[in-house]
């Protein structure tokens, strides 16, 4: 059998708040945000006629992001 890491302990399962909660996903995000190779994109709104150009518009980004 094969054992990574430890075994959670019963602290580790007590309720946290939800202002704590906010401040550990926040500081998660801010990590994962450092990782990525890809831009956070500034809001727009692209406006397809047709199902096909979307997707024909998707197709040819390469930032995973925008979609």
């Amino acid at each position: 059998m094969k054992i990574v890491g430890t075994r959670r302990t019963s602290e580790d399962l007590a309720p946290i708040s939800p202002e704590e909660a906010l401040r550990r996903a926040t500081i998660l995000q801010a990590q994962a945000d450092l990782m990525n190779p890809y831009p956070r994109p500034r809001g727009f709104v692209f406006k397809a006629k047709t199902r096909e150009e979307y997707e024909g518009w998707r197709k040819a980004q390469s930032n995973p992001r925008l979609w």
